[in-house]
């Protein structure tokens, strides 16, 4: 089997999981929305959000890693996946009791409030998910997948049943948690049923030392990257209530849903392309395409939502929510930043730049945080959503200025913005396509 199609057929299982998963999320948060309403949804959001800020150190930074290393050391895998999971372990641990001091001294509604702790606990089952990137490596979506999906159903309809028969923000929220907790089960049975063993955290000396070297850079990463991911509804809530974090919510929700899309043709299709690297014209060839992919499938969404937004709220939301539709509206367009950053994260990975990870994330959580500060107590939802685009645009582009080493990324990134305009690669890009249609009709 070419690697092409290898590609295509492990792109495949992974988008087929992402579609899935888009549909029943945006069918959980319709369910969620219209039974909470504005303010209950808002602390919902509210309590994932903090919990989303200490996501970076339940990874450890390790995450990014794991696939780069089993590409470097196949035949030491089961090392890199113990050593992985060792140290998401102790991230898991330094999460909860970060979170714990957090929900004791500075949560003013800490006894409403503690099912975070619940959830905090829950992550540790985030462990075992390293194993994806096996299966990533290996080209074997199909036989995590379907595991996968199977928690995804079950998840849903556990939370949609929670929300009907309470009403209460805090019970959706152990939801959530059980749903990590399967998800965890999950991943372990599947790398079981595929290799034969059990993956568990375990010692691997020279495997931890090569993350200890390496995961610093990408932790600071996460935890700045997640501040500008996630710090607007915590602001918003404490700056102008639950309710207006809850109309925002609604909206970045929508729009965030299809972020899963391009982390899964990334996910499968990098593998191939960093192959690649041996020859520097195809390498960067690759590149570009994938970025111009990238930024069309978003600027496609975002128009669609130019046109829908309002009536999509409406037929969705409920009337409660149509405020939401003129942030949906801004906030669509940071997914032209966040699709391409899917590449960029890889490849930064790829190239070994892990401190130009950290100085891209610091840049946007700089300014996202700046923009809020100054936006929010004013213009409350509208302005959290044009930090966001802005920081985002900072974060994923425009801070690959600074180095000569990323600024041939932010060229190619500024040819994929350009994309509309270049008649003549789009022409090529139709005709290849064509071309491998017709090729894969014929080897049926």
């Amino acid at each position: 089997m070419s690697i092409l199609r290898q590609v295509a057929g492990n792109s495949s299982w992974w988008l087929a999981e992402r579609a899935a998963t888009l549909l029943l999320t945006l069918l959980t948060n319709i369910v969620l929305v219209r039974v909470l309403g504005p303010a209950q949804f808002g602390e919902l959001s509210y309590v994932l959000a903090v919990a989303g800020l200490l996501v970076p150190l339940t990874q450890f930074g390790v995450s990014g890693l794991v696939a780069r290393a089993l590409l470097e050391r196949p035949d030491d895998e089961a090392a890199v996946l113990r050593a992985a999971m060792l140290l998401r372990l102790f991230g898991c641990a330094l999460a909860l009791v970060v979170g714990s001091f957090y929900w004791l001294f500075f949560e003013d509604r800490a006894e409403e409030r503690w099912m975070l702790l619940v959830l905090l606990g829950a992550q540790f089952a985030t462990t075992f998910q390293v194993v994806e990137f096996w299966f990533q490596v290996k080209f074997r979506a199909s036989r995590l997948v379907p595991w996968r999906m199977g928690v995804v159903v079950a998840g849903a309809i556990i939370k949609m049943s929670v929300a009907v028969s309470t009403g209460d923000a805090q019970w959706v929220v152990a939801a959530f948690a059980l749903e990590l907790l399967m998800t965890g089960g999950a991943a372990l049975l599947a790398m079981r049923r595929e290799s034969g063993r059990w993956a568990t955290p375990g010692w691997a000396p020279e495997r931890v030392r090569w993350f200890a070297l390496r995961a610093p850079w990408l932790l600071a990463s996460g935890v700045a990257e997640v501040i500008y991911l996630r710090i607007d509804i915590v602001l918003l809530e404490r700056l102008r209530g639950v309710e207006e974090a809850g109309i925002y919510a609604v909206a970045a929700r929508l729009s965030e849903a299809w972020y899963m899309i391009p982390v899964a043709l990334m996910g499968a299709a990098f593998p191939a392309i960093w192959q690649r690297r041996s020859d520097p014209a195809a390498y960067e060839c690759s590149l570009q395409a994938s970025l111009d992919l990238l930024c069309g499938l978003a600027l496609a969404l975002a128009i669609v939502i130019q046109l829908a937004g309002l009536p999509l709220i409406e037929l969705l939301f409920g009337e409660r929510f149509v405020a939401s539709a003129p942030v949906l509206q801004i906030h669509v367009w940071a997914g032209l930043f966040v699709f391409m950053r899917a590449l960029l994260s890889r490849w930064l990975l790829a190239e070994d730049m892990l401190r130009f990870s950290l100085l891209t994330h610091l840049a946007g959580a700089v300014v996202n945080v700046a923009l809020n500060l100054l936006l929010i107590p004013t213009y409350g939802t509208i302005g959290a959503a044009v930090a966001t685009v802005i920081s985002y645009a900072s974060a994923g582009w425009l801070a690959l200025y600074l180095s000569a080493r990323t600024r041939p990324m932010a060229h190619m990134m500024a040819r994929a913005l350009l994309l509309p305009l270049r008649w003549r690669d789009l022409a090529a890009y139709g005709a290849r396509f064509r071309l491998e249609l017709a090729a894969s009709r014929d080897a049926r």
